[in-house]
């Protein structure tokens, strides 16, 4: 079984090299990494590259964008895919194999903690997140993902659609949801990544109101081309 890591940047020279180190230090190494970079004005580029990675340049700043090229990019069995600014745990790779096969999976999806930001984004994200995507999943079988933190099988992400090319946000819940379609899928939040909290700096009302308008217009309209982060992030 091959895997073919995809992470999308832009302008990450900051976070980069520690989530490429964490990534040399994995027990599993990735048989290929691919770096989706949408035009960085950086040396994310650059740094890439010194750590192996194949560098894809794209010219739209959308992550459904970048997440679906890295997709058409990978020659691998398996793809995965984590955030520019994230941090691995070392058994990170070995522990998606593992679930896998065990459970005879097509796709595996975990959640994120984070380490630094607000206290209420620290507090949002590392309690309350995960156990309401927990509940959502329980009830209602709707796979609350988050992109730092997937992998599936290509093949059948490629037959279920890929990601939504257009999307600015949800491209990983919508990714889970196409890829359930197709097979046993595991979601786990206490199988997770560490991440930056930068987003918490945005501000409170801003996590608000686009917690509210992503839930209204992706979850009625199964469409997110409107509304999300700025640029990818």
């Amino acid at each position: 079984m091959t895997i073919t890591l995809i992470i999308p940047a832009l302008n990450e020279e900051k976070y980069l090299p520690n989530t490429l180190a964490s990534v040399k230090a994995l027990d599993r190494q990735p048989d290929e990494i691919i770096v989706v970079n949408a035009q960085s004005e950086d040396k994310t580029a650059e740094i890439a590259k010194s750590f192996g990675a194949k560098i894809i340049t794209v010219d739209r700043r959308s992550i459904g964008y970048s997440r679906n090229k890295g997709l058409k990019a990978a020659t691998s069995d398996i793809v995965a895919y984590t955030d520019a600014d994230t941090i691995l745990p070392r058994d990170w790779l070995s522990t998606i194999v593992s679930h896998i096969e065990k459970d005879h999976a097509v796709g595996v999806f975990g959640g994120f903690r984070v380490p630094d930001g607000p206290w209420w984004y620290r507090l949002y994200i590392n309690v309350f997140q995960p156990f309401a995507n927990t509940l959502t999943y329980a009830m209602f079988t709707v796979p609350f993902a988050t992109g730092q933190n997937m992998a599936f099988y290509r093949t059948n992400a490629l037959s279920a659609g890929g990601f939504p090319e257009d999307f600015k946000i949800a491209e990983d819940i919508e990714i889970a949801r196409r890829v359930m379609s197709t097979g046993k899928i595991v979601f786990s939040q206490n199988f997770f990544v560490v991440a930056s909290g930068r987003r918490g700096f945005e501000g409170f009302w801003q996590l608000i109101s686009r917690s509210f308008s992503v839930f209204f217009y992706y979850f009625i309209y199964r469409k997110a081309d409107k509304i999300g982060f700025p640029d990818i992030r």
